[in-house]
C-alpha cells in the first residue's frame, strides 16, 4: 500500500465554520482539555507567527462524495481555535506588546477589521494522509493508529492510555464501553462526548477519569474474573490481557461483553452500586470520600464478589456492609501500628501483586464475619445447586400437568396454556438470586416465553 502525503494546507477558521467537515476525537485517542492558560499561549504564538507543529490530517471516505477530516496529531491545536471563535475564552494579555486592542479580548469584541485579519492571515500548515481512507479497513485503522501513536513519542502517557489506542481488542473494547467517560459512533464516523453505557458503579469512587482510571479499574476487575479470583493485578498484565485479545475483526466488535467473565463483572459492579448508591454524600460532582485509594477499593469489590456469590444481598444485608465498610475504613485510617497487626498488614500489602490481594482480601473477609458476629447479623447462604435435576424438571412438568402456570394466571384455557415437553422451562417461583431453594416445592412449569420476561421478579 503507498500512501499519499499532501502537504502545506492551510486551515484556521475553517475548524470552527465547518466542524462536521473534522473528527478532532479519533477512536484510538483519548480527549484531553487544555488549561485557560495554555490555549491562550497557543493563539499568543499564533499572532506572533512563532513555529507550530504541523497538523497531521487522515483523509476519511464516508462515501463516494464525502469525506472527512480525521485529526492524527493536534486535537487541541484544532480545539483551541474552535473555543476561540466560540468565545470561549479571551486572547492572552501578553499580546498587549503588539497591540492594546488584542490583549484580553474575547472574538466577538474584536474590531472587524481585526476579525479579517484573523480569519484571513492566521494559519496553520497540515500534512494530509490519504490511501488509508476506509473507516470499516481494520488495515487502515491499525496504520492510522500506528502513526498516532509514533507521533506521540515524546509524551509521558500511561499504560491505560497506550492500551486505550489498540481498537482492534475484545478486551479493550469492553473495558472502553462499560468505564468511559466518552464513547465513538463508528457507523456515523463520529466522537461521541457522553457515553450511556457507562456503568452507575463509577459514580461512587471519588476518583476522576483524567488518565483513564476508570478503565484500569474495570481492566483489574476483569482480570480478577478471569482468574476467578486472586490475580496478579499489575500494569503488566493488563497490557498483555488486552494485547492477547486482539483480533482481525476486533474494531467495534464488543462481543467480549457476552463472555461469562465479563458477565459476571457487570454483575458484582451493579452489586456494588447497589450497596452505596443511597449515601448522601452522592451528588453530581461527588463520589464517596471512603472510595479514595484503589487497593481499598479492589478490596470492596473482592469481599462484595464473594458475599454476591455464596449469600442472599437482600436490604437488610446490604445496609450491613456498608456500614461494616465505613467501620473498616475508619479504623484503617486511624488504627495504631504497635497494636493492630490486621491493619498495618493491610496497608503493607497496597500492591497490585496476586498475594498482595489474597492478604488483603483474608484479612478484610475475617473482620467482616466478626462484625457480624458482634451485630448478631446472620447471612442467608445462596443454595448451591442453581439448576434443578432432571428428576426435579420431570416432577415440576407433572406437577403442573403440561400448562404454563402463568398463562393460566392469565386466563388463558388450559388448550392455550400448553407447553410441550421440549420447549417447558422449570422455573423458581421465588429467584435462586433472592434466595429461592431448588426443590419441586419452589418450581413450576412456564412457558418459553414467560419464563424470559419474568427475570428476577417473583410470582
Amino acid at each position: 500500500m503507498r500512501i499519499h502525503h499532501s502537504t502545506n494546507r492551510n486551515w484556521y477558521k475553517r475548524f470552527f465554520e465547518y466542524k462536521e467537515d473534522f473528527v478532532t476525537r479519533p477512536p484510538y485517542q483519548r480527549k484531553v482539555v487544555w488549561s485557560r492558560k495554555k490555549k491562550q499561549a497557543l493563539m499568543d504564538s499564533l499572532f506572533r507567527r512563532y513555529y507550530i507543529p504541523k497538523l497531521v490530517v487522515r483523509e476519511v471516505r464516508l462515501a463516494d462524495n464525502r469525506t472527512v477530516n480525521e485529526i492524527v496529531d493536534g486535537q487541541q491545536r484544532i480545539t483551541t481555535v474552535q473555543d476561540f471563535f466560540d468565545n470561549q475564552y479571551p486572547l492572552p494579555k501578553s499580546l498587549q506588546d503588539i497591540s492594546k486592542d488584542l490583549a484580553g479580548k474575547y472574538y466577538k469584541d474584536l474590531d472587524t477589521e481585526i476579525r479579517k485579519f484573523i480569519d484571513k492571515s492566521l494559519k496553520y500548515q497540515a500534512d494530509v494522509i490519504k490511501n488509508i481512507d476506509q473507516p470499516s479497513s481494520v488495515e487502515h485503522q491499525l496504520i492510522a493508529t500506528d502513526i498516532f501513536w509514533r507521533l506521540q513519542q515524546g509524551e509521558t502517557l500511561n499504560y491505560m492510555e497506550i492500551a486505550h489506542a489498540q481498537l482492534s481488542s475484545l478486551t479493550r473494547n469492553f473495558i472502553v464501553k462499560y468505564s468511559d467517560d466518552l464513547t465513538f459512533d463508528y457507523t456515523k464516523y463520529e466522537p461521541i462526548d457522553s457515553n450511556p453505557d457507562k456503568m452507575p458503579f463509577f459514580k461512587l469512587l471519588n476518583v476522576d477519569n483524567d488518565r483513564m482510571k476508570h478503565l484500569q479499574f474495570m481492566a483489574r476487575f476483569i482480570l480478577i474474573e478471569n482468574a476467578n479470583g486472586y490475580a496478579d493485578l499489575s500494569d503488566k498484565k493488563i497490557s498483555e490481557f488486552i494485547d492477547d485479545e486482539k483480533k482481525e475483526d476486533g474494531i467495534g466488535n464488543y462481543s467480549f461483553e457476552n463472555k461469562p467473565i465479563a458477565i459476571e463483572v457487570r454483575k458484582n459492579l451493579k452489586a456494588f452500586y447497589d450497596i452505596f448508591k443511597d449515601d448522601p454524600m452522592l451528588d453530581d460532582t461527588n463520589g464517596i470520600k471512603e472510595l479514595s485509594i484503589e487497593y481499598f477499593i479492589i478490596s470492596v469489590y473482592m469481599i462484595i464478589r464473594h458475599l454476591r456469590m455464596y449469600y442472599i444481598l437482600d436490604e437488610s444485608t446490604q445496609l450491613m456492609m456498608r456500614e461494616f465498610i465505613y467501620d473498616f475504613h475508619k479504623r484503617w485510617k486511624t488504627y495504631d501500628e504497635t497494636t493492630d497487626n490486621d491493619m498495618l498488614t493491610f496497608c503493607n500489602r497496597r500492591q497490585q501483586g496476586e498475594n498482595d490481594l489474597e492478604v488483603r482480601d483474608m484479612i478484610m473477609r475475617q473482620i467482616f464475619f466478626q462484625y457480624l458476629k458482634d451485630k448478631n447479623f446472620e447471612l442467608k447462604e445462596k443454595d448451591q445447586q442453581r439448576a434443578f435435576s432432571e428428576l426435579q424438571r420431570i416432577l415440576i412438568y407433572r406437577k403442573g400437568k403440561g400448562h404454563c402456570q402463568a398463562c393460566l394466571r392469565e386466563g388463558k384455557t388450559e388448550k392455550d396454556a400448553r407447553v410441550s415437553w421440549s420447549k417447558y422451562q422449570a422455573d423458581h417461583v421465588i429467584p435462586h438470586s433472592k434466595g429461592g431453594q431448588t426443590h419441586i416445592d419452589n418450581g413450576e412449569l412456564l412457558c418459553t416465553y414467560h419464563n424470559l420476561s419474568k427475570g428476577a421478579k417473583t410470582n
